[in-house]
């Protein structure tokens, strides 16, 4: 029988518990971590991004209103182009309260896009990206259905690293209309525990690059690090430290830098359970041992991180950190769970 086989139930029904804040949940004492976010895929569609735009959803992402994302309109001041991206802005809330489906907001996003200010592209791709994140668990289910699971598998040479290209190329009556859609959605697959599951593709929006503004090209930019390279899996740390740790003071600027965009809590969830996972130790790659005294590596690590770090959030954090672990005798203690906990806000 087929690794896949074996797994998929479980890891389906662990991937759909997790991904109500982040996915994969890690549970330390006193606290949960949630990771859903950094379940992206490893492998490219062919739609690269454009050359790192300076700046790169989960469902917990506030709707955004036009009045938050858009245009401020001036006491009946407005320019022909003010007023032709209001209807375009209109047109598209339309079709997202009719339930239009992703392929047609793209659609209309495609065909109206050199009409509308920045601000309305901006409004209408980050409502795409919510919206895209909200069904893609929806759209998971068409992946247990039928062979599916094993015609993946046999498309990749039995093997779990995906490559859409090869996918895409496809004969099968039953996989082909599944991969073209997946992709029409801007949605691609990643392999989780022996199971092939759809994510958002961060990748494809690099068409947009142009058209939107900085803030949701440095949110896209953020989440485009995960999607081309996923930083967690099966419960360990999987790409080296150093740049790890690049990615959680990334997010730091952002969230310095944009205190105000609709996706400031995504990006402060994500670095939370970034930086749990990392303080405080997950699965493959405890901090603390089995008696819950910290490894003597791991504390020289955080000492040298912090310094490398002095005067950004994450220096402080660690500073933080290392003088409560000195504290407490470089114990795992209940103040260090709390200070875990903490992060949380």
């Amino acid at each position: 029988m087929k690794p896949w086989v074996k797994k998929a139930g479980f890891c389906f029904l662990l991937f759909i518990i997790g991904v109500i804040v982040f996915g994969l949940a890690i549970n330390f004492t006193g606290c949960c971590l949630n990771l859903s976010t950094w379940v992206t895929s490893s492998t490219d569609t062919g739609q690269q991004a454009e050359a790192t735009t300076a700046g790169t959803s989960d469902s917990g992402l506030t709707s955004q209103t036009a009045a938050e994302e858009t245009i401020a309109v001036q006491t009946g001041d407005t320019t022909a182009q003010d007023d032709l991206s209001i209807k375009i802005m209109k047109g598209f809330d339309k079709l997202v309260s009719e339930g239009a489906d992703i392929p047609e907001l793209f659609s209309y996003l495609d065909s109206n896009i050199k009409d509308a200010d920045t601000g309305t592209i901006t409004y209408l791709v980050g409502e795409i990206i919510r919206i895209s994140e909200e069904k893609k668990f929806d759209f998971t289910d068409k992946f247990t259905k039928g062979k599916i699971q094993e015609k993946i598998y046999k498309a990749l040479s039995e093997s779990y690293e995906v490559d859409m290209q090869i996918l895409a190329a496809s004969a099968d009556a039953e996989l082909k209309p599944l991969i073209d859609e997946t992709i029409a959605r801007k949605y691609k697959i990643l392999a989780v525990e022996g199971f092939f599951m759809p994510l958002v593709d961060y990748a494809a929006y690099g068409i947009y690059a142009g058209f939107i503004d900085a803030e949701l090209n440095e949110f896209i930019s953020i989440y485009l690090d995960e999607s081309t390279r996923p930083a967690v899996m099966d419960a360990g740390i999987v790409i080296p430290v150093e740049d790890f740790l690049i990615r959680i003071d990334k997010s730091f600027k952002y969230l310095e830098q944009y205190p105000d965009s609709p996706r400031y809590k995504q990006v402060d969830r994500l670095n939370v359970g970034r930086l749990t996972a990392y303080l405080g130790g997950i699965d493959n790659n405890p901090v603390f041992d089995i008696d819950g005294k910290i490894y003597p590596e791991r504390l020289t690590e955080f000492e040298n991180f912090a310094n490398q770090y002095q005067g950004t959030k994450l220096g402080d954090i660690l500073k933080s950190y290392l003088e409560l672990l000195d504290r407490e005798g470089y114990k795992k203690t209940a103040n260090i769970d709390d200070f875990l906990q903490k992060l949380y806000g």
